[in-house]
């Protein structure tokens, strides 16, 4: 399911962290071997040409990380994770630009919980990650963000494609019209707290 595992792989790709195609690979397709393969070469490769990870983790980087987090139905902890590793970074990135990004960015995977139906297993025949950021490209990432691929996002997504649209829904069909997560606050948590209203029964939403 979209748990926090292939949460963060899919994070980790749409950082520019992985080669593309690399973040939800069955556990038993052999894809993993060549995708291993891959990967030892071209980090060798990436040290000859000297690039860093720094070079690869802009502040433009980690904010199409949360707005691919929002379509995918993400798991909360990838606020977590984003915020220390992008602060890290040295980039101001704070619970509001995950507020801002859930109220632009429909839910577009058909993943359980926030999808009824589908498993990571379905979501990588349809075209995975790559599939899935074609259909947010044109108005919702930066294209010219660097990855390890030595190419930019824009490049490594040319020719991308979704091969089932009840999986990978277009962004007119989305299965929650906002974002996965939405940040709230108040006299119980005067600094924010996160919640994943995608993953719930209309029901829970009103109290």
């Amino acid at each position: 399911t979209m748990g926090t595992a292939a949460t963060m792989t899919a994070l980790a790709e749409a950082i520019g962290m992985t080669l593309p195609g690399a973040s939800s690979i069955p556990a038993a397709d052999s894809g993993h071997i060549r995708m291993c393969a891959d990967s030892g070469r071209r980090i060798v490769e990436m040290v000859w040409d000297d690039i860093t990870p720094a070079k690869i983790q802009t502040e433009a980087a980690y904010r199409n990380a949360i707005v691919v987090a929002m379509a995918m139905g993400c798991s909360t902890n990838a606020v977590i994770h984003l915020l220390a590793m992008a602060q890290r970074a040295g980039h101001p990135i704070n619970l509001d630009d995950f507020d801002k990004a859930s109220r632009q960015v429909p839910v577009i995977a058909n993943i359980r919980p926030s999808g009824d139906k589908y498993l990571m297993e379905d979501f990588y025949f349809a075209g995975g990650l790559r599939g899935l950021m074609s259909r947010l490209a044109a108005d919702h990432l930066d294209l010219s963000a660097m990855t390890v691929s030595g190419r930019t996002l824009g490049e490594n997504l040319a020719g991308a494609e979704v091969y089932d649209d009840d999986v990978i829904r277009p962004l007119d069909n989305a299965i929650y019209d906002e974002g996965a997560l939405a940040v709230l606050r108040g006299n119980i948590a005067p600094d924010g707290c996160v919640i994943k209203p995608s993953a719930c029964a209309p029901r829970y939403l009103k109290h």
